[in-house]
């Protein structure tokens, strides 16, 4: 299951996201090779106010512990909140105000 360091600073209007999960990111055939069962993200959704900012489906192919980075028109204050679903349908969920 991801966990997530969530960073969100406004400037001028636009709102600066640095968000990064902890997750092996492990697709079947890298999972046979290290021993271990399949695990990665496969679903990452960001939402402030009810509204999506940010949404990418993902799979193995990422690195581990992936980093995203993403702009929006936003306002300091305002809680960020962060989804993820892995392929075990496992979810997780993450926030932060933004600064």
């Amino acid at each position: 299951m991801a966990k997530m360091k969530i960073k969100a600073k406004e400037k001028g209007g636009v709102v600066k996201v640095k968000a990064m999960f902890t997750s092996l990111m492990a697709d079947k055939e890298e999972s046979i090779k290290k021993g271990i069962k399949p695990e990665y993200i496969k679903y990452i959704v960001a939402k402030v106010n009810d509204a999506v900012v940010f949404e990418v489906s993902t799979s193995g192919f990422m690195s581990e512990n992936p980093l995203v980075k993403f702009k929006f028109n936003g306002k300091s204050g305002d809680e960020i909140t962060f989804t993820t679903i892995d392929n075990n349908e496992k979810t997780e969920t993450g926030s932060e105000k933004i600064k």
